[in-house]
């Protein structure tokens, strides 16, 4: 390891590695303890429905010991998700092998007002807003969500007790999009052209460059592996492992039947587990990847519990009764060909999520 913070004996340190507080290997099988506490994988074999487990921290931290990028797939809409990432961003351990968090649900823009919002400096709500509410996905996102501004929030109160050098940096992946200019689609369409070569720009040149390490917080299909020489090539991922030939360590969300015995918000490692064959088109919950195996993607997984038993993270619609911002939500409906129903911003929505019907990968063989 390059880097003189981080000695190999400092990360045992850091990382508690051997210890009860690092979260030890688990299974979902009740004998398990001998196995683990001998060093071997109780998920050897694919056949097996037992796999072994750790705590979402420890698996970023232990990544961290091999990889200066780790990247944590996101299925939108989850307050679970939301959850883990306030657990990982409070343990104390993280500054110690994390300098910055790239993230999807930010407008480059704004990269300024975010840097000095973390590291303490007084920004007025109306412009952190901005930060999420004016990315290239409004209005079908407006990233009102309250998981949103508590990610920031929690990265500022991290800070507010470490030294400057050792201070977590936010970087904004999504373009910098202005829409105080924005009045056709085809000045959107070509914005979002950019969302992966942007975000891996952003990387390569504020991360990589400067010999830094970054978790990256994002959909998990901007992050998957390229399953094949070609395939992905333009998703961000991709992009970053070819131009710089550094592996991204990536955990992606997910649920399976399978995993209905593992511990919720556990990190399983794909390698030498069922997980390495299954199809990822049923994993993920998304048709188009039916026919590849999930160990192609990603090399974890972030198992957050059952789809049935997921939760959303609800925005307040009294939020949407601001008559300006209402009305500049409509304007890029509009401008979009109004393709959402924005009065359900202003409705009470259901905590549950919805689950979709199970995907089927038999019939969407070759997708």
């Amino acid at each position: 390891m390059r880097d003189p913070r981080l000695t190999r004996r400092r990360f045992l340190a850091v990382t508690g590695a051997g210890t009860a507080a690092g979260g030890l290997l688990t299974t979902s099988s009740a004998t398990s303890s001998a196995t683990n506490s001998a060093g071997s994988s109780a998920g050897s074999s694919a056949g097996r429905a037992d796999v072994v487990t750790r705590g979402l921290t420890q698996a970023v931290l232990a990544a961290f010991e091999h990889h200066r990028l780790v990247a944590l797939g996101e299925s939108h809409g989850r307050q679970e998700h939301g959850d883990a990432q306030q657990v990982l961003l409070a343990d104390p351990r993280l500054p110690h092998v994390v300098d910055d968090i790239v993230v999807e649900f930010g407008n480059a823009m704004y990269q300024p007002i975010v840097d000095r919002f973390v590291a303490g400096g007084a920004v007025d709500d109306q412009v952190l807003r901005q930060v999420w509410r004016n990315t290239t996905q409004s209005p079908l996102a407006t990233g009102d969500q309250p998981i949103r501004e508590q990610f920031f929030r929690t990265v500022r109160a991290v800070n507010w007790t470490l030294p400057a050098e050792r201070r977590i940096r936010v970087l904004l992946g999504d373009p910098p999009i202005d829409w105080s200019r924005i009045t056709t689609q085809g000045q959107v369409d070509a914005f979002l052209a950019q969302r992966d070569t942007h975000m891996a720009s952003v990387v390569e040149r504020e991360v990589l460059a400067r010999k830094r390490r970054a978790l990256i917080f994002y959909g998990s299909g901007h992050v998957m592996h390229s399953p094949e020489p070609g395939q992905n090539a333009d998703h961000a991922v991709p992009l970053i492992e070819e131009q710089t030939g550094r592996h991204v360590y990536v955990i992606v969300a997910g649920s399976h039947p399978r995993l209905a015995t593992c511990p919720r918000r556990t990190v399983i490692p794909c390698s030498g587990s069922w997980l390495e064959s299954t199809d990822a088109g049923r994993f993920m919950d998304a048709p188009r990847l039916c026919g590849f195996p999930l160990g192609k993607l990603a090399d974890a997984v972030l198992y957050l519990g059952q789809l049935t038993d997921l939760t959303q993270p609800l925005w307040n619609p009294a939020i949407f009764l601001d008559p300006v911002y209402w009305a500049e939500l409509q304007r890029r409906n509009a401008i979009n060909g109004n393709l959402i129903d924005l009065e359900q911003y202003r409705q009470q929505q259901p905590i549950t999520l919805p689950a979709p019907p199970p995907v089927s990968c038999v019939a969407n063989r070759g997708h």
